[in-house]
């Protein structure tokens, strides 16, 4: 078979940079939906508005959260057939979901105390420290007293014990990222398979438990507030069961309280 009429062509696993626009691509083609209409007023800005959509909490790098009170978010641009999403609008989204389009690297456009959760998966290894920071604290700041927050990521800790130890994780985890379709399958090489985290999707910084405790603590939170959680295991769990299965290899789960 010739390269042209492979699935992939000129995909080269050892280039992340060359493969930025492909991966971009990839995320505008799935940040789709049937629906997007635009509400006659904008985001909810406090405890009240929040309360009057139905709304309990916030859902980042979501399209269509699957959580029924929540807000979704993204910095991507979600598209219908007719409509495409703006910053500072609120959208709902094939008529059961809210979605607003906004940057986690500028202050978040709600007042203090107006949700009680905040979610996250996935998302704090796609900004740089000093961003993931400012936007904890804005997390924070947005959570009404008691309220929690959940994120996930990658966790920096699994990825250097299955290289060290070579109980076929980085195998497993290979096998899992070929079957979503990326790309073709992954070179097995180890040093490759732990430098991807670092270098490819855009990731910025990655995590284990205790890097994650001391941005959680510059961000305002103390120690105390801080835990470690299991795979849709936590104070909520209707948010701890936002947690998608397809992760779990190689995620780790921290919850902290306001």
């Amino acid at each position: 078979m010739t390269e042209q009429n492979t699935p992939f062509p000129g995909w080269d696993w050892d280039d992340p940079d060359g493969l930025a626009e492909r991966l971009d691509a990839f995320s505008a083609n799935v940040a789709t939906c049937t629906k997007l209409e635009a509400a006659p007023a904008g985001p909810p800005r406090d405890h009240a508005g929040f309360r009057e959509l139905g709304l309990t909490g916030i859902e980042f790098a979501a399209f269509r959260t699957a959580h029924p009170e929540g807000l979704g978010t993204d910095l991507a641009t979600l598209r219908s057939a007719d409509t495409t999403s703006e910053p500072g609008t609120l959208y709902r989204v094939d008529g059961d979901r809210w979605f607003t389009q906004l940057d986690i690297a500028r202050p978040l456009p709600f007042a203090d105390a107006s949700v009680d959760w905040v979610y996250a998966e996935h998302l704090i290894e796609h900004v740089t420290l000093p961003v993931a920071v400012r936007w904890l604290r804005e997390a924070r700041r947005v959570l009404r007293p008691g309220g929690v927050l959940r994120l996930t990521t990658p966790d920096l800790a699994r990825y250097l014990t299955g290289y060290a130890t070579g109980d076929g994780f980085l195998a497993k985890h290979r096998r899992r990222l070929t079957t979503l379709g990326f790309g073709p399958p992954m070179p097995a090489r180890p040093a490759f398979l732990v430098n991807q985290i670092f270098r490819h999707y855009g990731h910025q910084w990655i995590y284990d438990l205790d890097e994650l405790r001391h941005v959680l603590g510059l961000a305002g939170f103390e120690p105390g507030q801080v835990r470690h959680c299991a795979y849709r295991q936590g104070a909520r769990p209707d948010v701890a069961d936002l947690d998608t299965a397809f992760r779990t290899d190689e995620t780790i789960y921290v919850e902290a309280d306001r």
